[in-house]
């Protein structure tokens, strides 16, 4: 039997597609039910350049994708959500399972992109990989 001790922090994948939308909109009516917090991961797959250029980069995360840190903490406020934003430079399925190692996630949510069978088969799922090595519960959302 669950009980609100369960869960203390929620991790989800997000990069603003609308996948990643309903999966932070799950995320945030998790928590309300728990009473825990959201870290909410974007997985920046960055240009080879120098390390300087990428540490500055990575320093400043809104030139990634202006404004998205600021609205997507908006709405967890809006959601009475306490949740937090990193960037972490890597693919979504090695920097998901990376974050989950670090042992502080009870959870994990992403998104289904949707993609049919021969696109999986093609270019592989960042799902399935989640799935298949998480140490924690994911839940996937349509």
């Amino acid at each position: 039997m669950w009980n609100d001790a369960m869960l203390k922090q929620i991790l989800v994948g997000y990069d603003d597609s609308p996948a990643a939308q309903r999966a932070l909109e799950f995320a945030f009516k998790l928590a309300q039910g728990f009473g825990c917090q959201l870290q909410v991961v974007y997985a920046a797959m960055l240009p080879a350049g120098s390390p300087e250029a990428t540490a500055s980069l990575m320093a400043d995360s809104t030139a990634l994708r202006p404004g998205l840190s600021q609205k997507v903490l908006e709405r967890a406020a809006q959601a009475g959500v306490k949740a937090a934003w990193k960037v972490v430079p890597g693919s979504a399925g090695d920097v998901l399972l990376a974050e989950v190692k670090s042992g502080s996630f009870d959870h994990l949510v992403i998104g289904n992109s949707g993609r049919g069978t021969l696109a999986r088969w093609l270019l592989g799922s960042v799902m399935n990989e989640v799935v298949e090595h998480s140490q924690v519960p994911v839940t996937v959302v349509p």
